[in-house]
């Protein structure tokens, strides 16, 4: 997964080498109310800011802008009012969105176009169970990386005879007559090739979709939304109840589920691996698949994050004070050391005087078993609670 983010971020880094501009209008919606609204779009411009190469316009200029122009306020309902709107706005880029709320579920449908003459660059969909939290934050996030890291290749804008395919889920296959092209979706094709063979959209587990001619709008941009087969779908069940906030994800990272407190069986998940997470405990043992007709059990271990932090100041301090007691008994085997070879340095000529010193190193020798002891039983711990803190950074670090 980190790999998969480094990959994502140099990515970003080529796309972005220069500073943009991008203008973000208030999003519209369904069954959601005004407040959330504008707050979940306030939301996107700061997950847009967090990108380091775009420029936000500031939300009052752009509700100036549009007032001048006779708008009453930043929003649209309409795709012709966003084209309006993106030309006015005098910012390379902007940001439309629509939000319903069907059942459980928002569906968010993001437009990126290009100010300049109104062309839409890129759109995504974007749909999970979340509460209106999760989509403040990981909601709001994700559709930003979406709609910014997959744009439609500047040559399909141009118009130099491209059609872009993105599909749902991507990375379908596509047969040009009998010919299978390399690469997967979204991928762009000649309009030519498009006009002329039948196109046959192909991905395992998915009814094959048959794309007979292009949109009457004579977009450039197709959007396929694939159909499974047969559902493949089966149960997990968890050897506890789960606290809050754990949430199923699917090992492609596009299917995640947030679990109520509580939950100890979560049914009809589609085939394939998954993984629990969570922002606020550490999972051990949380990765399970899912088979057809069939229900996995699994027992996870959880912990709060707060408490893993406890853990490891604890066992960070018990360390310390075994390393004290190491270093208190490592130095008085010194002390002994360096006493004895003193003494020895320093024999007298008189027997007396050399038996008396003699009695002293033999004192000192019989102290050092005792103290080399007392080492071994500081060091023995002291590794020991090293391990465990060691343990609970990694869990932290995960």
């Amino acid at each position: 997964m980190r790999k998969i983010y480094i990959i994502i971020f140099v990515l970003l880094s080529f796309a972005f080498a220069e500073d943009h501009s991008i203008a973000v209008l208030d999003f519209s919606g369904e069954e959601i109310h005004a407040d959330e609204l504008k707050s979940l779009s306030a939301q996107f411009r700061i997950e847009l800011l967090k990108m380091d190469t775009l420029r936000v316009l500031d939300y009052d200029d752009m509700k100036s802008i549009l007032e001048v122009s006779g708008y009453d306020s930043p929003s649209c309902n309409t795709m012709t009012c966003s084209v309006i709107s993106s030309m006015l706005l005098d910012q390379e880029w902007m940001v439309a969105a629509h939000i319903a709320k069907i059942g459980e579920v928002y569906v968010i449908e993001a437009h990126l176009f290009n100010s300049e003459n109104g062309r839409v660059l890129n759109v995504v969909t974007y749909d999970h169970e979340l509460s209106i939290e999760g989509l403040r934050t990981r909601g709001m996030h994700n559709v930003a990386e979406l709609l910014m890291s997959s744009r439609v290749p500047m040559e399909v804008h141009r118009r130099q005879n491209l059609v872009y395919i993105k599909t749902n889920p991507t990375g379908a296959m596509v047969r040009v007559g009998n010919d299978t092209l390399s690469g997967s979706t979204p991928m762009a094709l000649d309009r030519v090739m498009l006009e002329s063979r039948p196109i046959i959209i192909l991905k395992e587990l998915y009814e094959p979709y048959r794309l007979k001619q292009l949109p009457e709008d004579n977009s450039d941009i197709i959007y396929v939304e694939l159909q499974r087969r047969v559902p493949q779908i089966g149960n997990v069940a968890f050897g506890k109840p789960l606290p809050g906030g754990i949430v199923i994800v699917s090992n492609s990272g596009e299917d995640r589920f947030l679990l109520k407190k509580g939950t100890i069986k979560f049914k009809k998940l589609n085939q394939g691996k998954y993984h629990l997470e969570s922002n606020t405990h550490i999972i051990n043992k949380g990765t399970f698949n899912i088979r057809h007709r069939r229900t996995t059990e699994v027992n996870p271990e959880i912990f709060l994050i707060s408490d893993i932090v406890k853990e490891k100041n604890r066992y960070k301090l018990k360390r310390n004070i075994m390393i004290g007691f190491l270093a208190l008994s490592s130095g008085y085997r010194t002390y002994l050391q360096f006493k004895s070879e003193s003494i020895y340095s320093n024999y007298g000529s008189s027997i007396e005087d050399g038996l008396n010193k003699h009695n002293d190193i033999e004192q000192l020798d019989n102290q050092k078993p005792v103290v080399d002891i007392l080492s071994a039983f500081f060091l023995v711990p002291t590794i020991y609670f090293h391990a465990k803190y060691l343990e609970m950074d990694q869990w932290l670090k995960r």
